[in-house]
């Protein structure tokens, strides 16, 4: 699979620091640009005196000049501001949300069709439109017609006739990127300030060399753009095989019943006795014991050497974690320690140790209720990644959990594997989604606990995880 958006990085990188173009003959001299700048109000002048460190700039052509942002446009002037009760219903209304990180439009509405409130900012067709909040998520547009917007938004004209795709390629770059992560304030909602964006460098080539690099930067887009929906197809035809894959697998369409394999009502009966034995040692807590299966819970027939069972009993353990006290802003995380697993670790085919922290040993010692062991399987239970779930290693240690996470731990732990694959098939991810409470769309230990599992005996297990595994390792090649 080819990584487009890190392609579609690498062509704005190399068109904006002059290595997809060249000087032709008939090309106007930078210069020209120069004198067809406004003059600089006083006010202005302060601004741009400011000084700021910018180590990251890049080396540029030679008849390209770096400029401030706040020299060729409009960018920190007073915006016009009408309430959104005002307009017209066919006016156009922006809203943050409407764009895609890296600076797609996603959907156009109207004043009709959407209910909106407040103060907004009025922009032209024409302008750049910039996002000061969340900077890093690259939302910069060039309106194609009049409208308003959210005043998180940066509407501002670009003077000398300068290519206004050119500057949003530019403020879409990696160096600008750096920069501003670098310079935006705020931990929840960063922004970056109107002093600072008014002095950021821009390499400005000449005019019809911005042109040629616009085109150039958008014929290239058109194939990147053909490239993803290549490959969505395909992601999605194999998505849509595994996910009819598993459910045959959990269904026992996939593999072949064996007499030999025994029945799952006597694997039942071992880990019920098993699970009897640890609580009588006190090795877990004794749970309120969970309701009978129904005929009418029973969502599909399974053969009959299986038998419909509940995850929590046989789980040795369900529950979630917490976060320590003050998170970031406390000394919870060191540079070294135990592994504090947050919701972004936890993916399918495992830890992503992207974005980890850690935990002191101290503070582990405190987390007893929601500390992960080897052979665990975590469970994402909250927000846009709920369903995520994870096998943790046999050769792990220790670590934790915060509470958008539950622990399931088997009483037999070889039946994590299957039990794994049942989480991410479709059926289950059906009834977590459709099972979600509170405010923040939570789904409970208790409602896991209550989750049916249709239970195959342990070799029949192997075979239906061996053969789901060998599709899925030829399916990402």
């Amino acid at each position: 699979m080819i990584d487009t958006a890190a392609l579609r990085k690498s062509i704005i990188d190399l068109a904006t620091s002059g290595q997809l173009s060249s000087i032709c003959d008939g090309d106007d001299s930078i210069r020209k640009i120069l004198a067809q700048l406004p003059v600089v109000s006083t006010k202005r002048k302060k601004l741009l005196a400011q000084e700021y460190e910018y180590d990251e700039l890049f080396s540029i052509p030679k008849h390209w000049k770096w400029m401030k942002l706040g020299e060729i446009s409009s960018y920190g002037d007073a915006a016009t501001k009408i309430m959104a009760i005002d307009v017209t219903d066919n006016t156009w209304i922006l809203e943050l949300e409407d764009i895609e990180a890296g600076g797609r439009l996603l959907v156009k509405k109207r004043a009709d069709s959407r209910k909106s409130i407040g103060e907004k900012t009025v922009f032209k067709k024409g302008q750049v439109l910039y996002s000061k909040l969340r900077p890093y998520l690259k939302k910069v547009l060039v309106a194609d017609e009049n409208g308003i917007s959210t005043p998180e938004l940066i509407s501002f004209d670009l003077y000398a006739d300068i290519n206004a795709n050119y500057i949003k390629y530019c403020l879409t770059n990696s160096y600008v990127d750096r920069v501003i992560n670098k310079r935006s304030y705020g931990i929840k909602m960063p922004r970056v300030d109107a002093g600072f964006m008014v002095n950021l460098p821009i390499p400005v080539p000449p005019i019809q060399e911005q042109d040629r690099i616009v085109k150039l930067v958008e014929n290239i887009m058109d194939e990147i753009n053909c490239i993803d929906e290549a490959q969505k197809k395909y992601t999605n035809d194999i998505e849509i095989l595994i996910a009819k894959l598993i459910d045959s697998g959990i269904q026992g369409k996939l593999t072949e019943q064996l007499s030999e394999d025994g029945n799952a009502a006597d694997l039942y009966e071992e880990i019920r006795a098993e699970k009897a034995k640890l609580v009588k040692a006190c090795k877990i807590k004794k749970e309120k014991a969970l309701p009978e299966i129904t005929e009418d819970e029973i969502p599909f027939d399974i053969p009959p050497n299986w038998k419909w069972v509940r995850l929590g009993d046989i789980s040795a353990k369900i529950s979630s974690g917490n976060t320590p006290a003050g998170g970031k802003k406390s000394n919870a995380y060191v540079e070294k320690g135990y592994s504090f697993f947050r919701e972004q670790n936890i993916y399918n085919d495992g830890i992503h140790e992207e974005g980890l922290v850690y935990i002191t040993e101290e503070l582990l010692k405190t987390r007893e209720n929601s500390t992960v062991m080897p052979m665990d399987i975590l469970l994402n239970i909250t927000g846009g990644s709920i369903g995520r779930c994870a096998l943790i290693p046999d050769d792990f240690t220790k670590g934790s959990i915060n509470q958008h996470i539950l622990i399931i731990r088997m009483i037999d732990p070889r039946l994590r594997f299957y039990i794994h694959t049942c989480i991410c098939s479709p059926f289950i991810q059906k009834y977590i989604k459709g099972n979600t409470v509170g405010d923040k769309d939570g789904f409970s230990a208790g409602r896991c606990k209550n989750m049916l599992i249709p239970l195959p005996p342990l070799e029949e297990q192997r075979r239906i995880v061996s053969v789901i595994n060998e599709v899925l390792t030829y399916a990402v090649k």
